[in-house]
Order: C-alpha cells, then sequence, then structure tokens
C-alpha cells in the first residue's frame, strides 16, 4: 500500500506542473503592449502633468484674489472661518481623488494647503484682511503654517503635495501686496524647501522655491514697495545661504539637478544681491561682489571636501571666477582692468587641464574684454603684446583632447587676429601691410616651433589679408619707397617661411 504523504506529494507536483503550463501558455498568449509614438507621450505629458498643475496654479490664484475682493466686505470671524472652509474643502476633496487617481489627488490636496497657508498669511500680511496687528504673531503663525505644510508632506513622502504647496505659498504671497516683511515669509518658504532637498533628496521643490525667492526679491527691487537695500542684500544673503547650505549637507543629490539648483541660486543671488548693493554704493558693490566671489570658491572647497562629483565643484569654482572677473571692472578700469582679467585667464586655463573645456571658454571670454579693453582705454602696443603672448599661454594651457579640439582653434584664431591688431597699433600707416606680413611670418613661426598646423593655417590667412590690402590699398596711398620696402621685405619673408617648407619636406626627384 502507497504511503499517504507520497500520494500527495506526487498530486501536489502534477498540480505545479500543470499550472506552470498554463502561466507559460498565458504568457506566450499575451500581446505586446503598443508603443506609444513621441506624438501620443507629449500629448499624455501635457495633458497629464502640466494642464494639471497650470491648473491648481490658476485656481488656487483665482480664489486668492476672490479672498482679497470679497472677504474684506465679511466679519473677521466669518472670513476666517470662509477661508479655512475652502482650503479644508479642496484639501479634503484632494484625498478623495488620491485613492482614484493619486498624482491627481496630490496636486488637489496641495492647493488645498495652499490656500489654508493663504489665509493664514492674510491674518497680519493683508492689510485689507488684517484681523492681527501683532508683527511677531503674525510671524510665527505663518512659520506653523509652514512647518504644518513640510510635516504633512514629509508624512505624506509626496514631493508633489511639498512642491505645489510651497510653490502656491510663493505664489499667492505675490498676488498681495509685497512689503518688507514679505521677505520673513519668503525665507521661511525657502526654509522649508532646504529642509526636503536635505531630508528628502527632492530636488523639484527646491528648484521652484529658487525661482519663486528671488521673484520675490525681483519684485521688492523694481516694484513700488520702500525696502531699503540694506535689507535686500541681508535677505538675499540669507536665502543663497540656505540653498548653497542644502546642497553642501545633501552631496549625494544627483548630479544635474544639484548643478541646476546652484546655477539658479547664484544667478538669482548675483543679480538681485548686486542691484542691492550698487544702490548703496561702488565700493560696497566691488566689496560685496568680491566677498561673493569668495563664499563661492569656499562651496567649492567645500564640497571637494566632501566629495561632491567633479563636475559640480568645477561648477562651484567656476562660478566663483566669474563673479570676481565681474566685481573688477567696478573698481578698474585701463591696465589695472587688463592685468586682472589676464591673471583670470591665465587662471582658468590653468585650471582647465583638470577641470575640462568650461574653464577653457572662460579663458577666451576674459582674453576677448582683455583685447576690448586695449582698444577701447588706447594702452598701445605693450598691453597689446601681453594680450598676445597671453592668449599664446591659454592656447597652451588647453588640454590634449579631441573635446578641447575646437577651444584651442578659437584661441589660435584670437592669436592671429591679436598679432594683426598688434601690426596696426605699432607701426605707421603706410607700414600696416608690411606689418601684416610680419604678423603671418610670426604664426609661421609659431607652428613650426610648436608643431601645430593651425598656426600656419592662420599665417597663410594673415599672407592673404596682407596681399588684399597691397592691392586694395598701398598700390594707391602709399609712397613708392613704401610700396618698394613692403614687396621687398615681404617677399623676403615668403622666401624665408618656403625655404622652411621645402626643408620639411625633403629633396625630391626633380
Amino acid at each position: 500500500m502507497a504511503d499517504p504523504i507520497d500520494v500527495r506529494l506526487t498530486a501536489l507536483e502534477a498540480r505545479i506542473a500543470q499550472l506552470e503550463g498554463r502561466l507559460c501558455v498565458a504568457t506566450a498568449a499575451a500581446p505586446a503592449a503598443p508603443r506609444r509614438d513621441g506624438g501620443a507621450a507629449l500629448e499624455a505629458k501635457l495633458g497629464a502633468y502640466w494642464l494639471s498643475r497650470i491648473g491648481i496654479v490658476s485656481l488656487i490664484s483665482g480664489a486668492a484674489l476672490a479672498i482679497l475682493t470679497y472677504f474684506a466686505e465679511l466679519g473677521p470671524v466669518v472670513r476666517i472661518a470662509l477661508g479655512y472652509a475652502t482650503a479644508g474643502a479642496v484639501a479634503w476633496l484632494g484625498l478623495r481623488l488620491v485613492r482614484v487617481h493619486p498624482t491627481f489627488g496630490r496636486i488637489v490636496f496641495g492647493g488645498g494647503l495652499a490656500i489654508a497657508y493663504f489665509v493664514t498669511y492674510a491674518l497680519h500680511f493683508v492689510a485689507a484682511l488684517r484681523v492681527i496687528d501683532s508683527e511677531p504673531l503674525g510671524i510665527a503663525l505663518v512659520a506653523a503654517a509652514i512647518a504644518a505644510i513640510v510635516v504633512v508632506a514629509h508624512r505624506m513622502q509626496s514631493e508633489t503635495v511639498a512642491g505645489i504647496a510651497l510653490f502656491l505659498g510663493f505664489h499667492t504671497g505675490l498676488l498681495s501686496e509685497v512689503t518688507a516683511l514679505s521677505l520673513v515669509t519668503t525665507t521661511l518658504l525657502a526654509a522649508g524647501a532646504a529642509f526636503f532637498l536635505v531630508a528628502n533628496r527632492w530636488v523639484i521643490v527646491p528648484l521652484s522655491a529658487v525661482a519663486a525667492v528671488y521673484a520675490t526679491h525681483a519684485t521688492l527691487a523694481f516694484g513700488d514697495a520702500a525696502v531699503g537695500p540694506t535689507l535686500r542684500v541681508a535677505f538675499v544673503a540669507i536665502d543663497f545661504a540656505l540653498f548653497a547650505t542644502a546642497l553642501l549637507i545633501r552631496s549625494d543629490t544627483a548630479e544635474r539637478p544639484r548643478r541646476l539648483l546652484a546655477l539658479l541660486n547664484w544667478l538669482g543671488a548675483l543679480l538681485l544681491g548686486a542691484h542691492a548693493a550698487a544702490a548703496l554704493s561702488r565700493d560696497t558693490l566691488f566689496l560685496g561682489l568680491c566677498g561673493f566671489a569668495g563664499t563661492q570658491l569656499a562651496i567649492a572647497a567645500i564640497a571637494r571636501l566632501r566629495r561632491a562629483p567633479r563636475s559640480v565643484v568645477a561648477l562651484e569654482l567656476g562660478l566663483a571666477v566669474v563673479t570676481l572677473a565681474l566685481a573688477l571692472p567696478v573698481r578698474l578700469s585701463a591696465a589695472p582692468l587688463l592685468a586682472g582679467w589676464l591673471a583670470l585667464a591665465l587662471t582658468a586655463a590653468a585650471i582647465a587641464r583638470r577641470a575640462g573645456p568650461s574653464f577653457a571658454v572662460l579663458a577666451l571670454l576674459f582674453m576677448v574684454a582683455g583685447y576690448g579693453v586695449v582698444q577701447h582705454s588706447d594702452l598701445g602696443a605693450l598691453a597689446q603684446l601681453a594680450c598676445v603672448l597671453a592668449m599664446i599661454a591659454v592656447e597652451r594651457g588647453h588640454a590634449p583632447t579631441a573635446r578641447a579640439a575646437p577651444l584651442r582653434s578659437f584661441a589660435i584664431a584670437g592669436v592671429a587676429l591679436g598679432l594683426l591688431q598688434l601690426a596696426q597699433i605699432a607701426v605707421p600707416t603706410g607700414y600696416r601691410t608690411l606689418a601684416w606680413v610680419g604678423a603671418g611670418f610670426v604664426l609661421f613661426a609659431l607652428g613650426f616651433a610648436l608643431r601645430t598646423r593651425a598656426y600656419r593655417w592662420s599665417g597663410f590667412a594673415a599672407l592673404a589679408l596682407a596681399a588684399s590690402r597691397l592691392i586694395a590699398v598701398d598700390a594707391r596711398r602709399v609712397s613708392p619707397d613704401q610700396r618698394i620696402l613692403t614687396f621687398v621685405l615681404a617677399g623676403i619673408a615668403l622666401l624665408a617661411v618656403s625655404f622652411v617648407y621645402a626643408r620639411r619636406e625633403g629633396p625630391r626627384a626633380g
């Protein structure tokens, strides 16, 4: 008689084999999911993502304007109760929708939180709706509302709720009168966004917050609100420090969003901080920009110590160099300004060998600015020669990589243009064509000495320009002696260059 356990095991194995066979058949028969084309994907993105966000911004804007327009006619208790009731209704609707459409429901729920924040904000900061006269109490209530948004979004682990609520908080604040106290509430909202970056590595929230923060500062800078420049500088510095510190603390943030956030934070602080500092004095602007450059340098050093990605460190270092370059013309001009920009160009070129082509671009831009200073300030041939030598050093400083090849070509073209301009400055008018031939000869010499073909091609271009000038200008306007000297010396230079080419080619059969 068979063992009952063996019988059961045999039956179980047969059942498993039967089920596996059905699963394989079902899997093989399942049709492949249809692939959506690019147009359908874009349509879905616009419809499901952007329309919902634009719609909630429009809805909450309308609700805030309705509160501003009509709630002032109601009694204090009624207006507060009605405002919070509206916020609660929208939030409740969002929670209901979350069960069916999670993302859409969170957007609506975030809108409810934003209405609640605006009602709290209006209790003191909107004159037509003010029921609380105490500034500390008004600020404390706004801080509590922001803390509530942070806690709710953090517990829900919803970046959508956090982003919508904070962004609409900034937005509804701009719909009302923007005053000096708006800087306090803006900084509190910025702190909330920085918290989400540090705690959850959310980058969309701080990105939208950075844009909203500096939009508020721009409204104060170019609007009618009477806010002193000293206060604006102080709050720009605080807001910049909040986002910069959050980025340094959370060094494992995704690389591309982190770079974008750092760039936007620097740009907003630079433009609006400089605008406020310039209203105080040029000395304040100069010292502020130098201090800002030093701060960026410190950020780059800390990022390096915290093992941030190389591109992030390079960005922070590049922003420091650019800030310092912008500071120099505030106090310097002519020769000192040229010396400063040439020093920055050589520094950027040296960094480019390790940090990449972006610093090579900066070096070229600084050199172009240096050429402009020489021409604008009429500094003479020695200054132009210094520019040419610095441009050669910049070209030599490029890392020998394929990505740097176009930049090296631009630098060599800059050397050629600088030599032609030096010829224009250094010699009398009648001998400029001869000086252009000399510039071409120098380019050929550099090409042979440095074994760089682009210099020699630039020499051909310089000779072609000299020949064109000789035919179009010198043949009619200069004296016979000048024409004779030009032809003779140009011929000697051309023969010398040709002789070098002949030696490079070696003997050939005649």
